[in-house]
């Protein structure tokens, strides 16, 4: 790409993006094969967020949907990429291990690795990807997706442990029993102060019995170039991904269907997106190695007056790196290797009869099993080598009645959660080869209620009242003999309560859309990480520990308007005033004073997106341009000093603006071509700083290219 392009691209966007963006709903197609009516436009988006299709709509939840349709024709390919530009969602990437860290309405983990469990779930179509001890969230890509939903607030009773404040769920396309097709996409781009990056991805549908069986099948790789610069190096960060998914659908009666899935994706990156000015002074080599497999097994029945539905998965995850914590100074590499595997089941019940009642049930287990492997070349004297294990069960159900000629519905649910959390020691810092193992074991049980008032006046209007609560469990701490530091206490469950009045509708005939939610969150027993003094020494360990609480008041906004045939307009808008109820002290030092925000946790984010499409002469030719800017506010970054009478160091990132705008022509059939500029600005700004040297987080410099499309049908 020339440099004349870039300077035109650069200007498109100046100084507009005062909003987030996120793209609006404009599509999204059926989660179940068999399960939701066709759309007929905005109004007719179908979702399974509470487990049954309904229209997005009648949903009484803060909602976000990201249709496969549009992500297929985006420049974005992956999905941490795509939750970026969802309101109260923000994204960090994680240098040890290379993975990200979500946060939704300011609540996320203390770290991505050994920290404690996300408290955000997410979920591969059927498969619950959630770790014993970890928070970082695979990064799949997006091609061929039916959509993405994103659930804000706590979701504890219909998806149980790790829904503490939102639910990510990523739903592929089921094959088409009935037509054959092919799809692919192709694309080249550059990244300033970096080099050339590549992409290609097919899907393939392929019914084998009509009507009865068909399989689809998805595969995938790309290279990005890379844009930090080392001593020894020059685009050190570069990365290669590749993925394919396979799924098989039968039908073998018109009321059963049956889906066995499976997915693979690996992605190896040369070092962490870390630097300072796009510089790191490491010398040493800080490869990381990622890749999960997630089998799935699905049945639903459909019966006159319920449904039954049967998933089954089990997932396997690697994360290997090794991370240089202080560049320059000669420290040894932190060589990192977390291994995981997660079998899970869930049978749910819904009823189907027409009438004033509904009510669903279910029943959840999961065995999930954490090994990690840890050491800091002679700094630790021996590695840490540690088993973590988790055997969980739940059983929920809701009901909920309709009033007044369907106007009114009040909801009720409940879940109930058992978790028996292990952890085995194999080798303890500082204990030599042979020394006895350790065994730690902690019961956590929890449960959480939710209650819904939904008014539906007309069709086109739903107003909501809800208080719902969510939580995430515990487990037992690593001990650290040689240190002779006090024994920590397992960490308990923390649990997050949410007060909520909402409303979304359609107006104008569908030309105005809104989402909007006002709620009030109190978190208790924050899982943080605090320090904590060893005794007769100045040292200071760090450790996980329940903290005080943390409220606030917040707002959810997103406003969609179609003033004019091919012309859509959104801007959206999200805040939370989450902060610390009370001081927080570590190693008697005050860390978080009352009303401070906890760490990694954005007060705003905000957005505006554009779309035009026209036709191009008579020819059936059409164009799109579309445009979009996304706007984050600071985050804090707190680290615990050594030594006590030390304070602790408190950083602040940059606020980030960015921008994305594309020109697309569309043949009348088959073909498309897309130009693209992402980070149109070159916003070369620190999303999340670290309070050590070239360890703040690196977004990617402004990358300009092209894409090809092709579609069978």
């Amino acid at each position: 790409m020339n440099s004349a392009l870039l300077r035109a691209c650069a200007t498109v966007l100046n100084g507009a993006a005062l909003f987030l963006v996120a793209h609006p709903v404009l599509a999204a197609d059926s989660a179940d094969a068999g399960a939701a009516p066709e759309q007929s436009g905005l109004d007719e988006v179908v979702v399974t967020a509470q487990k049954r299709a309904q229209r997005a709509q009648d949903v009484p939840i803060s909602l976000s949907v990201m249709s496969g349709s549009d992500l297929d024709s985006a420049s974005i390919t992956s999905v941490a990429d795509a939750l970026g530009q969802v309101p109260g969602v923000a994204i960090n990437v994680t240098g040890q291990g290379g993975g990200t860290r979500l946060a939704v309405r300011g609540v996320t983990a203390s770290g991505a690795l050994f920290s404690g469990p996300s408290p955000i779930a997410y979920y591969l179509d059927s498969v619950p990807f959630g770790l014993v001890r970890s928070a970082v969230e695979p990064d799949a890509n997006t091609y061929d997706l039916n959509r993405i939903e994103v659930l804000r607030g706590p979701q504890g009773t219909l998806y149980g442990a790790s829904a503490l404040n939102g639910v990510v769920r990523v739903i592929t396309n089921d094959p088409d029993l009935n037509q054959f097709d092919f799809k692919g996409r192709a694309g080249l781009s550059t990244t300033e102060s970096g080099g050339g990056n590549w992409r290609e991805d097919m899907a393939l549908n392929l019914p084998i019995v009509d009507g009865k069986l068909a399989a689809r099948l998805v595969v995938g790789q790309e290279h990005d170039s890379g844009w930090i610069n080392t001593p020894i190096k020059n685009n050190v960060n570069g990365d290669d991904l590749k993925n394919v998914r396979l799924k098989i659908t039968a039908q073998p009666i018109d009321d059963l269907t049956i889906k066995l899935s499976g997915a693979h994706q690996e992605a190896s990156y040369g070092a962490p997106p870390e630097a300072t000015d796009d510089f790191s002074a490491s010398t040493q080599k800080q490869s990381i190695a990622t890749h999960y497999n997630a089998y799935d097994a699905k049945v639903d029945y459909e019966a006159p007056w319920f449904s039954l539905s049967s998933a089954s998965s089990y997932l396997t995850y690697l994360n290997d790196g090794a991370l240089d914590v202080a560049p320059g100074s000669g420290t040894p590499v932190l060589t990192t290797r977390l291994m995981s595997r997660v079998f899970s089941e869930e049978v749910n019940l819904n009823s189907r009869l027409q009438g004033p009642w509904r009510w669903s049930f279910g029943a959840f287990y999961r065995d999930a099993r954490d090994s990690f492997y840890q050491t800091l070349g002679n700094l630790i004297p021996a590695p840490v080598d540690e088993l973590d294990t988790s055997r969980s069960s739940a059983v929920y159900g809701e009901l909920g009645r309709h009033f007044f000629d369907n106007q009114l519905e009040l909801a009720v649910g409940a879940r109930y959660f058992h978790d028996n959390v292990g952890m085995q020691q194999l080798i303890l810092f500082g204990q030599p080869a042979g020394s006895p193992l350790l065994h730690q074991q902690a019961t956590f049980n929890a449960t959480t209620p939710r209650v819904v008032l939904s008014w539906f006046p007309n069709r086109d209007l739903t107003m909501y009242a809800s208080y719902s609560e969510g939580f995430r469990s515990g487990y037992p701490q690593t001990e650290l003999v040689q240190l002779e530091a006090p024994e920590l206490a397992p960490v308990k469950p923390d649990k997050l309560h949410n007060y909520e009045i909402g409303g979304k509708g359609n107006l104008l005939d569908d030309r105005l859309v809104f989402d909007t939610a006002v709620y009030y969150m109190k978190w208790d027993g924050i899982q943080q990480n605090l320090g904590i003094t060893i005794p007769g020494s100045t040292a200071n360990i760090v450790a996980n520990v329940n903290g005080q609480s943390a409220s606030g008041m917040g707002v959810d906004l997103a406003i969609t308007a179609r003033p004019e045939k091919g012309l859509a307009l959104g801007v959206n808008f999200s805040w939370n005033g989450l902060a610390e109820d009370s001081a927080v002290y570590s190693s008697g030092q005050l860390l978080f004073p009352a009303g401070a925000r906890i760490d990694s946790s954005p007060a705003y984010t905000a957005g505006a997106n554009a779309q035009y499409t026209f036709p191009i002469g008579s020819t059936g030719w059409s164009g799109e341009l579309e445009a979009s800017a996304r706007y984050t506010s600071l985050q804090t970054t707190t680290s615990i000093s050594k030594g006590s009478g030390s304070p602790p160091v408190v950083v602040e990132s940059d606020t980030m603006t960015t921008g994305r705008v594309s020109f697309t022509v569309m043949t009348p059939s088959h073909w498309r071509v897309m130009f693209f500029c992402d980070n149109v600005g070159n916003n070369r700004g620190v999303p999340l700083a670290a309070t050590t040297p070239y360890t703040d987080l690196s977004i990617r410099p402004r990358t300009t290219g092209f894409q090809v499309d092709y579609s069978y049908k």
